[in-house]
């Protein structure tokens, strides 16, 4: 009786986690998209700022030359290039503006407290998934600078239509259990393979880190069963129950060096 009462507890907790996962991946996908604009805003910022600069110095240069004891024909070419250059310093500020107002709202938009999104109905690949993912995990100083990232991705796999966020959350989950599993390792190694054969698409995310028992293979998509430190034990117990949801399956096996973990789907 005890344990018929605690299963729609157990739901209870799984579907809200899944809510909250869902909120997560949306704000997730949000940062990242801003935090790489961000980054490119900055860049484009200072290449302009530097130009600015440099500008000013061959004006100065051509001002010397246009003063000094020049052929005339000489003269005049330096004068047509100190024309241009000054409409083009023109130009120069106006696009310097435009990335100043670019900046303040990427800035402004880093303040909003919520953020609710509709994914599109644009056709996309789980390759461009794979890519985003490990892409915004990169937040995690320790995954950008200290794994390996080994992306597999085979080529022309079909476009999907559905289901975009879902896989964003679903391949979260393993990436993140993967980085776990990785982070006591020497040489941290994380390989995502992707491939498409009988209308089946196949993602396989392995790591070297600890293997998982083959008695223990099953046990660990159990909702709040976890061997990391720190985890509530839902994050592979939700990536199968989305790849449900999506018409597919997710295994774990053996791995070369650690675990693997197989995602298959439909690719209708």
């Amino acid at each position: 009786m005890a344990e018929q009462e605690g299963k729609p507890v157990e739901a209870a907790w799984a579907q809200a986690y899944l809510r909250q996962s869902h909120d997560a991946s949306v704000g997730r996908l949000f940062r990242g998209l801003i935090h790489n604009l961000n980054g490119a805003l900055q860049a484009f910022s200072l290449q302009t700022d530097l130009f600015a600069m440099a500008n000013e110095q061959v004006q100065g240069i051509m001002e010397k030359m246009l003063a000094a004891d020049m052929p005339s024909e000489a003269q005049t070419l330096a004068r047509q290039l100190s024309d241009l250059l000054q409409r083009r310093a023109g130009a120069l500020g106006q696009m310097q503006e435009k990335v100043r107002s670019c900046e303040q709202t990427v800035q402004r938009t880093l303040l909003l407290p919520d953020f609710a999104q509709m994914m599109g109905t644009e056709p996309y690949t789980v390759n461009s998934i794979i890519r985003t993912e490990v892409e915004f995990l990169c937040a995690d100083s320790f995954f950008k600078h200290k794994v390996v990232k080994d992306l597999q991705l085979a080529a022309d796999l079909p476009p999907l239509h559905e289901g975009q966020l879902a896989l964003h959350q679903l391949l979260f989950f393993l990436l993140e259990n993967s980085l776990a599993a990785v982070r006591g390792s020497d040489q941290p190694r994380i390989v995502v393979r992707s491939s498409c054969a009988a209308g089946v698409t196949t993602v396989v995310v392995e790591d070297n880190g600890p293997d998982v028992p083959e008695t223990e293979r099953e046990r660990i998509f159990a909702p709040f069963y976890s061997t990391w430190n720190g985890h509530l034990g839902l994050g592979l117990y939700l990536a199968r129950k989305l790849a449900a949801e999506l018409g597919g399956d997710l295994v774990c096996e053996a791995g070369t060096a650690g675990a693997a973990f197989r995602l298959t789907l439909p690719t209708a």
